[in-house]
């Protein structure tokens, strides 16, 4: 067991490279930000509203100093901020590289999400013990009042049973505390067993692809040859990337909230939270929103052969180097604002749009649940159209806050497939069935003049009651980000007129 034997615990930051404030008006222009600023104004999503954390490996740790993790708090990008250092003993100092992570997660001008204004600060090995998941115990996890928690560390355990029983806990803090884990995966190859690890974290790397890739073999779930990353940033370390992808989850939250759609549920801070806002929907409308090829214009770093060799194809759809792709807010904003979309199973309508997304709370075939939604599309209007699907739900860890933390992971095997269905037919057009994965993608180009059906099947011997959520969108060309400078050329030139792409991104 972990206990309380620090020695056993090892942690690294993960490199970091302040950014200028040009640079970072650089990489939002490439990730669809400075066109949704430009189209929204004042309507902006910020974050507001929404607590969150930042973890932090110690860094100048030696035998009579636990380190520092906090961040400048008296700096200009954190002025109006709560900022609170809730581990014990507390941060003995201020790190360079808690700073950055902030400044690009909430800073008043580095961040895309400024509305944050509070956050709750943990060191790394404090936030995986006492502090707040009680590794190496039988405690519960404590209970937040943060949505978003940022891990730009990676690190590791002495032995791969203590690794599975935390990964167990991070698992069960996103599935019963819908507390979304934004981490990043280690600089180059090197893979490091926390926290990318985990399932249903949002791992993020970077879109040059010098970054861990895959999984590593744990025991027979958490095993080796699963995907990950799961998105990537034009950024050049991975621990900028997770706190800009930490930020855009927090617009999307507020989003969210603001569109009000479908019931809401109590979760365990007893916070209500909408649909749109679960870890399960957040994570499927980024990776269905993602690019998965770009044309950016500050960096050399670019997504030119998405999934092109079979060595890079994943199981479950995705590109082994770059996971669903770089991450666009634009198209991200997009899906999110049509609402939920329910499967006809669930008394949807006869035909989904072709941008949309949906929350399923009851699937799997048991407790009267159907084992089988259907999505059906319009007719397509000519060849060409590409539709990017993304099915995401969270593995099942079964401890419900009873005394004690004795978790059973149990992973769902659901696939996704789309079928060709016109003039009654049913031809199999494209299928994703990894047994290993918790998410299945589609990436695909459509027939002109067809009828398609998309459809979550529940796999295997047993009936289950499970919860998932669907994102899709489809377009006539692929969306790339245009240059700054000419967005705001060109909607100066469209003066009054509305400008905007909604179901061409």
């Amino acid at each position: 067991m972990i206990g309380s034997n620090m020695k056993k615990l090892k942690f690294w930051v993960i490199p970091f490279v302040l950014l200028t404030v040009q640079a970072q008006a650089d990489y939002r222009d490439d990730i669809g930000y400075t066109q949704l600023q430009s189209e929204l104004g004042i309507n902006m999503p910020k974050g507001i509203g929404i607590k969150v954390t930042q973890v932090e490996a110690a860094v100048g740790v030696t035998d009579d100093n636990a380190g520092s993790w906090m961040p400048n708090k008296t700096s200009a990008q954190f002025t109006g901020k709560i900022i609170a250092d809730q581990s014990v003993p507390s941060s003995s100092g201020i790190s360079s590289h808690a700073t950055g992570v902030a400044q690009l997660f909430y800073g008043n001008t580095g961040s895309m999400a400024p509305g944050i204004f509070e956050v709750d600060i943990y060191s790394a090995s404090n936030w995986l013990q006492s502090g707040f998941l009680k590794a190496g115990t039988t405690q519960v996890p404590s209970i937040s009042d943060s949505r978003i928690a940022n891990h730009s560390w990676v690190g590791a355990l002495d032995n791969w049973q203590d690794t599975v029983a935390a990964l167990h806990r991070v698992d069960w803090l996103v599935a019963e505390d819908e507390l979304i884990q934004v981490v990043g995966v280690n600089n180059g190859a090197s893979p490091k067993e926390l926290l990318s690890n985990a399932f249903n974290v949002i791992s993020i790397g970077r879109t040059d692809g010098d970054h861990a890739q895959g999984t590593m073999e744990l025991d027979s779930i958490y095993m080796s040859g699963r995907s990950g990353p799961d998105l990537v940033v034009p950024l050049n370390t991975t621990s900028s990337s997770t706190a800009v992808v930490s930020g855009s989850t927090a617009m999307l939250i507020e989003q969210a909230r603001t569109i009000a759609e479908g019931p809401v549920a109590v979760i365990s801070n007893g916070d209500t939270i909408y649909n749109g806002e679960r870890s399960e929907v957040i994570k499927a409308i980024m990776m269905a929103g993602a690019d998965r090829a770009t044309q950016n214009f500050h960096t050399t770093a670019q997504i030119t052969d998405y999934r092109t060799d079979a060595v890079n194809q994943t199981q479950n759809g995705l590109d082994g180097r770059f996971g669903a792709g770089q991450l666009n807010i634009y198209t991200n904003y997009q899906i999110m604002e049509t609402g939920q979309q329910s499967s006809m199973q669930d008394g949807g309508v006869a035909t989904v749009d072709w941008l949309g997304w949906d929350y399923d709370a009851s699937f799997g075939g048991a407790q009267g649940s159907n084992n089988i939604a259907s999505y059906y599309f319009a007719t397509t209007e000519s060849d060409g159209m590409q539709m990017t699907i993304s099915l995401v739900w969270n593995i099942d860890i079964e401890d419900n806050r009873r005394p004690g933390f004795n978790p059973s992971a149990t992973l769902h095997n659901l696939d996704l497939f789309l079928y060709d269905v016109t003039d009654g037919n049913e031809d199999l057009f494209a299928s994703s069935i990894s047994t290993i994965d918790n998410t299945e993608n589609l990436w695909v180009v459509l027939d002109g003049g067809r009828d398609y059906e998309l459809r979550v099947v529940a796999v295997g011997d047993e009936a289950f009651h499970w919860d998932y959520a669907l994102a899709w969108r489809a377009s006539s060309f692929a969306f790339v980000p245009v240059p700054a400078g000419f967005w705001f050329f060109l909607t100066g030139l469209l003066g009054l007129v509305r400008f905007r792409f909604r179901s061409e991104s």
